[in-house]
């Protein structure tokens, strides 16, 4: 598992603490809709199985994937599996012009752990800057990212990290 740097560290956390979070204050407070070809409901077990071009939405947040599985025995939310080619997310913060997004063959979001997976060709963007890796791992309990290449070498990590053009214009400013 290869380690992140503090500076690309602390752009991914920006970027994936939305998933778990929500970024705008208020999309918390807005309703959920469900939109699927087909679903199954199993109230004993309470796992939602939705299939067929789903789309979940809250506020800004947005997951759209072939298959959603919700997990939430005893209406306590516990997971939540999206799976698609590929599933995608996508969100905005409060402050901030660009939206997060991400895409991944499956994404699985465990709300007691805080944690986050992004799993088979995963990548995260916020306006340029980016990160890919076959698995990318977030904590948001201890702010931790991990991301890792493929088993067959090939799919190395990648990030792109955008300058602060703000800071830029700032030090050109200084410097006159």
């Amino acid at each position: 598992m290869l380690l992140i740097n503090k500076s690309i560290q602390l752009i991914l956390i920006l970027l994936l603490l939305p998933a778990i979070s929500f970024a705008l204050s208020s999309d918390r407070d807005q309703p959920i809709t469900i939109k699927a070809d087909n679903v199954q409901l199993n109230e004993k077990t309470g796992i939602s199985v939705y299939n067929g071009n789903v789309v979940f939405t809250q506020g800004s947040l947005v997951l759209k994937g072939n298959r959603i599985v919700i997990h939430q025995p005893k209406g306590k939310l516990k997971k939540i599996i999206v799976t698609g080619k590929p599933a995608s997310f996508e969100q905005q913060q409060d402050n901030v012009k660009q939206r997060v997004q991400a895409k991944a063959g499956k994404m699985e979001f465990i709300t007691r752990d805080e944690l986050v997976y992004l799993t088979q060709n995963a990548s995260v963007s916020q306006g340029k800057n980016l990160l890919k890796g076959e698995r990318i791992e977030y904590n948001t309990r201890n702010s931790t990212v991990s991301a890792r290449k493929g088993a067959n070498n090939k799919n190395r990590v990648h990030a792109v990290i955008e300058p602060d053009k703000s800071e830029q214009k700032k030090n050109k400013k200084a410097q006159k």
